[in-house]
């Protein structure tokens, strides 16, 4: 029997992933996975974010690793690692799809796009050294995670994630999900999501890991309907969506009586210019509107927020803390632009000579990489910082301990040490961006 091990690495600098509430095996690579043990191969599943193992005592033939900017070049050390060993190494994913002559110095095999329905070519020894994917169409013809292959995983989670949809209808500038799973909008049936829910005995924490979730609102409605049917009634749940779902009321008195819902909503900016420049279509005016009527059905926010347009100043930090403390966002986040590879943002960008570094452990969405135009990078990165001290404030967590609001005080005072430890952790990217503004305004002067 042939051994595979698949891993999913974990980024050298962890700031996204500690910003993360959760932390859930990547969904893409388990599904690999799973379907390489049903053809019959011996499979390890390894999720760096679960658990790290001791690689000196894992054999295998062959190695699956996925990447995505932020973990790439912890991608890159663990295929040399086991090349060295005489291991065949394929690689995909985000980063490496739009990368994919950078990571064949590092692996035998690449695969552009999605690699369910490419596993034959890849071990065929004829096959190109570049293999493009294929769109998996009908996404009940691929199984989802088994958890039991994942090192380090309990045999009754109190976290499950599910991705059983793929495809973006949306545009946005800044995202390459749309580049990499195409715009079409593929679901799996609502009877396979409920029977691969059924499995796990108790459900603490449930993650929709797609895109949008509320994507196609009649299919969330039959999910959710299927869900309180069958009992599946997890303590929270973690859905992406978008900030229209705030219209459909029979969706939300669902979610009030499945579980304790929380929104993962990318807000991204308070300005209307700048949302038209994202191709984002909701307004700043309607948000407020939105957000209400999502707490009149006890669903918490967490809203996203992105700085460093060219049409942001450096006023945008607190007018946007502002906002959201006038708007009772739960759990804002607030993150500098990152120009990810198959954006067009980088693209914009390059074009502009504005990018600095292309060190991918910097691309994990919490440092800035770019020159922005109305401030320095340093000004962008200390922005952030303000921000997330500024709304998240020992007055805040005070306020929301007299209210009785105890689950959001705990979370708000978790971010508020979080955040200090990050800080201090990450003092010398301040230094380092102070250093990069200085050599561009000598290169500048001597340019003059």
């Amino acid at each position: 029997m042939r051994r595979v091990v698949c891993i999913a690495p974990k980024a050298h600098s962890t700031t996204a992933s500690e910003l993360s509430v959760l932390t859930t095996p990547l969904t893409g690579i388990s599904i690999l996975g799973t379907m390489l043990h049903q053809k019959g191969y011996d499979v390890t599943i390894i999720d760096e974010s679960i658990k790290i193992p001791q690689y000196r005592h894992i054999e295998a033939e062959y190695a699956f690793i996925s990447a995505m900017s932020a973990t790439v070049k912890r991608a890159y050390d663990l295929a040399d690692m086991f090349k060295e060993r005489g291991t065949n190494i394929f690689m995909g994913g985000l980063h490496t799809t739009f990368r994919p002559k950078e990571a064949l110095s590092h692996c035998d095999k690449v695969v552009v796009g999605e690699g369910e329905h490419v596993l034959d070519d890849l071990f065929s020894k004829q096959s190109q050294k570049i293999i493009q994917g294929k769109q998996v169409l009908h996404l009940d013809d691929i199984p989802l995670p088994d958890y039991q292959l994942i090192q380090g995983m309990p045999k009754h989670p109190k976290v499950v994630s599910i991705c059983s949809s793929r495809g973006c209808p949306f545009s946005c500038r800044f995202c390459s999900l749309q580049s990499m799973f195409g715009k079409p909008f593929r679901s799996m049936s609502t009877s396979k999501v409920i029977t691969y829910l059924k499995q796990f005995s108790h459900i603490k924490n449930l993650c929709f890991d797609e895109p949008n979730f509320t994507a196609d609102k009649q299919r969330a409605i039959d999910i959710l309907t299927q869900m309180k049917d069958h009992g599946i009634s997890p303590k929270y749940a973690w859905p992406s969506v978008s900030i229209d779902v705030a219209r459909n009321e029979k969706l939300l008195q669902l979610c009030s009586e499945v579980a304790d819902f929380h929104f993962l909503i990318g807000l991204e900016s308070i300005n209307e210019k700048v949302l038209k420049s994202y191709n984002k279509k909701h307004r700043p005016e309607q948000m407020k509107q939105d957000i209400k009527k999502l707490h009149d059905y006890g669903i918490k926010v967490q809203g996203s927020f992105i700085f460093g347009s060219d049409l942001d100043d450096i006023s945008v930090f607190q007018k946007t803390v502002d906002f959201c403390q006038d708007a009772d966002v739960d759990f804002p986040g607030f993150f500098p632009l990152t120009p990810y590879v198959g954006t067009e943002i980088r693209k914009d960008l390059e074009d502009q000579h504005r990018i600095f570094t292309d060190d991918w452990d910097y691309y994990d969405g919490a440092h800035v990489v770019f020159y922005p135009k109305q401030m320095t990078p340093l000004e962008l990165q200390q922005g952030v910082i303000d921000a997330f001290q500024s709304f998240y404030s020992g007055k805040k967590i005070l306020h929301h301990f007299s209210q009785g609001e105890l689950f959001i005080a705990g979370q708000t005072t978790a971010f508020k040490l979080l955040i200090k430890r990050i800080i201090h952790r990450h003092q010398y990217y301040l230094e380092y961006l102070e250093e990069k503004e200085k050599e561009k305004k000598e290169l500048e002067r001597y340019e003059f």
